[in-house]
């Protein structure tokens, strides 16, 4: 264990005035896990730390979170000796920390003969027949009833069947001690929020930023490009020659624009950053149904997928605005979303949805205020020049 790091531990135990049965099925809504398998993995197991880090403040909110939800968490600062697995009601509970099992047994809590194994050992043993074990209780105080219901043989012949060997993983979700990792707890999709996904308008926002910076790099190679074209063309003595330059180069021009868009998007949202310069600007990242980062391939399918939202009259991309999760077309063909930064998979969602920043509202502005105006003008230019026409024609 890391010095200065600590660990949630889940206690298994429900909060006075909850009901346990709503308890546990809002506990799995809020770590959007699979109800079932999040009682039968986690709460079977504990207690068991299900986060550690150095990050106290965080810790603390997703403990709050928990007690309001009606569940008992605790905060441990480990001293650096391996974490415990205990049997508790016949079955073997854990992994916590040392400091966990020392307390409650300290308290009266667990009885001295609670059944403990180390992480990584085969080895189980009375926890009082340990050399490294808390003292015993002050002389005249009550030995506590056992922790579990069977006798000590017929909890080792139980344990025969599960044998704690993982290595402990410090300052990573349910300490990868042969307990099931969220993923493997079957993680829940993103519920529809307004603090969780972006809206249209931001989302147009950032396309437009990105096609600023896409329409900078592609003029730059046009130029180029003219500039080479011109000089080769003065090198060629007739025009058949010169018509077949001129369609290499622009085959030439298209594949790299094509294909650079394609790496641009693709690269930029499955990398650590998981969003462009565009959506990065507006706060916002592209990730899978459950909340993690995209791989290449899944990003390449987005960006092919917005050939098909194109195609049928853009109405692909105004889905955005319109389906629960803010999804497009391209978004639901690929199995992606695009959310706010805050998101995290296997944490509470945002409170609060971010207001849009006031540069966003400028570029949507200039995307669409401004083809409308000049759209505008023209049709006002037009209707002028046709009755001055028409003026004239009397005369």
């Amino acid at each position: 264990m890391a010095s200065g790091s600590y660990a949630l531990v889940l206690t298994g135990e429900v909060l006075p005035a909850f009901d346990a049965q709503a308890v546990w099925p809002r506990l799995a809504q809020y770590f959007r896990l699979d109800a079932a398998k999040l009682q039968a993995q986690l709460v079977a197991r504990a207690p068991l730390t299900i986060k550690q880090g150095d990050d106290l403040g965080k810790l603390q909110t997703l403990a709050a979170g928990i007690g309001a939800i009606g569940a008992e968490a605790e905060i441990c600062a480990p001293d650096g000796q391996a974490d415990l697995f205990v049997v508790l009601g016949g079955s073997a509970r854990g992994p916590m920390p040392r400091v966990f099992a020392d307390d409650r047994i300290e308290r009266g809590l667990w009885s001295r003969q609670v059944q403990v194994a180390e992480v990584g050992s085969n080895v189980w043993q009375a926890y009082a027949e340990r050399a490294d074990s808390a003292p015993p209780p002050a002389a005249g105080e009550q030995e506590p009833a056992r922790a579990f219901d069977a006798d000590v043989d017929n909890v080792r012949d139980t344990l025969r069947s599960y044998r704690p060997t993982a290595t402990a993983d410090s300052g990573h979700s349910l300490a990868a001690t042969a307990t099931a990792t969220t993923d493997e707890l079957g993680a829940l999709p993103l519920p529809p929020g307004a603090a969780i996904h972006a809206g249209f308008w931001r989302r147009c926002a950032a396309l437009g930023i990105d096609s600023v910076i896409i329409g900078a790099v592609v003029a730059a190679l046009q130029g180029a490009f003219m500039v080479g074209s011109l000089g080769m063309l003065t090198s060629l003595r007739t025009g058949e020659a010169a018509i077949g330059a001129l369609l290499s180069t622009f085959m030439l021009l298209f594949t790299l624009v094509f294909v650079g868009q394609w790496l641009y998007f693709a690269l930029f949202e499955s990398s650590a950053m998981q969003a462009t310069p565009g959506k990065r600007a507006m706060g916002l990242k592209v990730v899978g149904e459950t909340g993690r980062r995209i791989g290449f391939g899944k990003a390449t399918g987005r960006y092919f997928g917005k050939i098909v939202s194109g195609m049928i009259f853009n109405i692909g991309y105004l889905m955005a605005g319109l389906t629960a999760r803010k999804q497009a077309l391209h978004d639901l063909m690929a199995g992606t979303l695009v959310v706010f930064r805050a998101v995290e998979p296997g944490s509470p969602p945002p409170a609060q949805r971010p207001p849009m920043p006031w540069y966003g509202w400028i570029v949507n502005l200039l995307m669409f205020g401004l083809p409308l105006a000049i759209i505008g003008v023209a049709l006002l230019l037009g209707g002028a020049s046709s009755g001055l026409l028409s003026e004239l024609s009397t005369h």
